[in-house]
């Protein structure tokens, strides 16, 4: 986890070094908004979250976020303030959360698990397997994630010689696939696939990463599901 930490206040700025310290999260400290635009333009699509100050000397975090929205990719940024006139600016300017200061460390830890929510890329490169946890392109996509989480559900997409597709599948398919292809040696593997547009039972082969797919009828997927 590496997280862009905008804060001029240098006892805010300890507290918070700290506490990335005890998570084991990687950080960047901007002391203004200017140095977090440099951070963010810098280390383009690198980070997980930003924890924004909006008061902040030579630029506000509100100008600052408006810029990073425009010239960089998307990664969640969380409003940290202790002024709560502060709220609809936030999130006109494109922020994903508002938490105003104080905020107590085991709620700030559930905040920041809550806006870094990933879906995992299954990429086939030659004759290996590499699964990774990307960050969302977009605030809508990030709010789709969030809520296949609660459900216990995760997005992934695959990708190789033969396949570009994204699936929506029970939280453990993705450890599931990578043990019985690199561990089990399997040639392929069956997992169900969640996508309300169209709900089925999925065959993905190793060796050319094609995913042939079998539409379900509701009790047919209902059973299977049952049985995952």
């Amino acid at each position: 986890m590496r997280i862009l930490i905008a804060e001029d206040n240098p006892m805010i700025q300890a507290l918070n070094a700290e506490l990335m310290g005890i998570w084991g999260y990687e950080f960047d400290m901007a002391s203004n908004g200017v140095e977090a635009v440099e951070y963010a333009k810098k280390n383009n699509g690198k980070y997980d979250l930003c924890l924004m100050d909006v008061e902040m000397p030579k630029m506000n975090g509100i100008e600052a976020t408006k810029i990073i929205r425009q010239e960089t990719s998307y990664f969640p940024i969380m409003a940290l303030t202790a002024n709560h006139a502060y709220k609809e600016a936030c999130y006109m300017v494109g922020m994903d959360d508002f938490t105003e200061k104080p905020c107590r460390p085991d709620n700030l830890f559930t905040k920041i698990a809550r806006l870094t929510v990933k879906y995992i890329k299954v990429n086939f490169n030659e004759k290996h397997l590499l699964i990774t946890k990307e960050t969302p392109v977009s605030p809508q996509q990030a709010a789709v994630l969030k809520q296949l989480e609660e459900q216990k559900l995760s997005m992934i997409s695959i990708f190789g010689t033969s396949t570009e597709a994204m699936f929506v599948v029970n939280e453990a398919v993705p450890k599931y696939i990578e043990n019985e292809f690199t561990k089990n040696k399997r040639q392929s593997v069956m997992f169900l696939d969640h996508n309300p547009e169209g709900r089925g039972m999925c065959c993905l082969f190793s060796k050319t990463s094609m995913v042939i797919k079998k539409y379900m009828l509701d009790e047919e997927f209902d059973l299977e599901n049952k049985n995952e």
